[in-house]
């Protein structure tokens, strides 16, 4: 006989291959998953009857920014609730670290790092932040990118130039550190400043770095709107200069006059695998973007940082030029009504959360892009919006393609506490099962084995997870039941603060985290690190 803690029976199991499922008996044993092939010789403290529900590996959230929320609530509420057990947080070359005392505070102000304020920052280096998660405890696992953005910041501050040979070596040197300490990559963000000022150089040589210890490139690219393809090309040229394996963050075309541009992307992307380049992207199940407000001003004008910005906002000949580029920028893109505020820092500016530039003109009795550069400078540029830009067939080709897989771009938030403030994107609580019941149960895009695929054994090959990802005996017991024909996202864009809907259980590394609705808050999380660190 066999002693283990918790014993699953009756239950479909997917395993996270993209094989079919079958029906099999899924034990938990310490932090680890066993197989028993027969119930009689099993003794469990914990027997779950799952009749009727799929037993899945717990989801890999592939794309995050959780890297301060989860130092906020260990529960990672709205992620674990959607069955999501490991985020991979530092995406689009933000991190919180590493910031050294003279940067940390102009980093801040920058807004870079949402929720910066909800923490007191007592890290400056990779070694020192992943204690941090140790010390406080999580109840989800953290897979960690190292910031382009961040270690560009660190070592040049906001300065739009090349970096000098000493300054790519420092960064150089910062990769190296992270990636020694089990990071799975790097990430860019090459629309925000500092990332926006490095070229494909610099992108390449870092990257080669980062190839050397098995990690990822995860790219917010440089453009998704007219110059998509440009970009999608820029991204591959780095693969092919350095030999890292690509990772494409939330792929997208954004503006009317762009919409179906994804085909092509995907086709460019395909060609480079076929050429033998490792290359997958990521998206999320939205029309709607969300980042910050500032993001839609000029790249000239955000060079220096926000000291930098705010000067250039009080001088009246750079603020016409600025309102006339955003304006070209927005009215040919997009419209007003189109952008949504969805956080302020002030409480002055509170209410105008949830509405759209064109109802704050309306109320300040402004043009809409004076309403929109007086907010981001009463804000000092911490303003984050939604952005209603994308085609929904758009989603639905980019969810469907084979190198497609899952990942909210969102936050671990919650309904109570300091995380349930504002008006965020929905998909920080209902990517993953909007997912399978918008795409898979309803318009049948793929089967469910696929979409569970996209969710955990895509992102764990793709991140070098050994031991994650899928269900197999000695893998780590992080595992989601939940019910196929309930399953269903309920956050809104006028109300994202809500859980979504069907998910039984979950388990993260062997200890259950949620139960029916319960969080019960292990914090039995861990640093997930590749297949070459453990």
């Amino acid at each position: 006989m066999m002693n283990i803690d918790t014993l699953i029976k009756n239950g479909f199991i997917i395993d996270g291959t993209g094989n079919k499922g079958c029906h099999q008996l899924v034990g938990i044993k310490g932090d680890k998953i066993i197989l028993p092939e027969n119930e009689s010789e099993i003794v469990a403290k914990e027997i779950v009857d799952a009749s009727g529900l799929v037993v899945a590996p717990g989801f890999i959230d592939i794309h995050t920014h959780s890297d301060i929320t989860l130092l906020v609530d260990s529960r990672g509420a709205s992620k674990v609730s959607q069955g999501v057990t490991t985020e991979i947080i530092g995406n689009c070359g933000m991190a919180a670290t590493p910031y050294p005392p003279a940067r940390k505070n102009e980093i801040r102000e920058a807004g870079s790092v949402i929720y910066a304020k909800e923490v007191e920052w007592s890290w400056e280096d990779y070694e020192e932040y992943l204690k941090k998660f140790q010390i406080t405890g999580v109840s989800m696992n953290v897979g960690f990118l190292i910031g382009h953005g961040a270690i560009r910041a660190a070592v040049m501050g906001f300065d739009d130039r090349k970096p000098t040979e000493v300054e790519l070596e420092r960064m150089k040197q910062y990769i190296k550190e992270g990636m020694k300490l089990g990071a799975v990559g790097m990430s860019s963000g090459l629309e925000y400043p500092p990332g926006m000022f490095a070229d494909v150089d610099e992108l390449a040589e870092l990257c080669k770095v980062v190839a050397e210890y098995g990690g990822i490139y995860s790219t917010h690219m440089r453009n998704e709107d007219d110059y998509l393809l440009d970009s999608i090309k820029e991204s591959i040229e780095v693969a092919r200069r350095s030999g890292v394996s690509l990772q494409v963050s939330h792929l997208k075309a954004v503006g009317k006059q762009n919409w179906g541009k994804v085909n092509d992307a995907i086709k460019l992307l395909e060609n480079a695998c076929h050429e033998g380049f490792n290359v997958n992207y990521d998206f999320y199940p939205y029309t709607a973007s969300s980042t910050s407000l500032t993001s839609q001003l000029p790249k000239w004008a955000q060079e220096g940082g926000w000291a930098r910005l705010e000067e250039r906002l009080l001088d009246e000949d750079l603020r016409q030029q600025i309102k006339k580029e955003v304006t070209v920028k927005l009215e040919t893109s997009v419209s007003w009504h189109s952008i949504m505020i969805a956080s302020v820092q002030t409480k002055i500016n509170k209410e105008l959360e949830g509405k759209n530039l064109e109802e704050i003109a309306d109320l300040k009795q402004k043009t809409p892009v004076e309403a929109m550069l007086d907010l981001i400078y009463e804000e000092k540029g911490a303003v984050k919006m939604i952005k209603f830009s994308m085609s929904e067939q758009d989603v639905r080709t980019v969810a469907r393609g084979k190198l497609s897989m899952v990942g909210s771009d969102g936050y671990a938030l919650a309904v109570d506490g300091p995380l349930s403030m504002g008006k965020p994107h929905p998909r920080s609580y209902g990517s993953f099962p909007r997912v399978i019941d918008q795409y898979q149960r309803k318009e049948k895009l793929f089967s469910l084995e696929e979409a569970i695929y996209k969710m955990t054994g895509a992102a764990a090959k793709k991140l070098n997870f050994t031991d994650r990802g899928i269900i197999k005996g000695g893998s780590f017991a992080d595992l989601v039941i939940f019910d196929p024909d309930l399953i269903k996202d309920a956050a809104t864009y006028t109300d994202a603060h809500q859980y979504s809907k069907g998910v039984h259980s979950v388990y993260v590394n062997g200890e259950k985290a949620y139960e029916k609705g319960k969080f019960l808050d292990p914090k039995s999380g861990m640093v997930a690190r590749t297949g070459t660190h453990d």
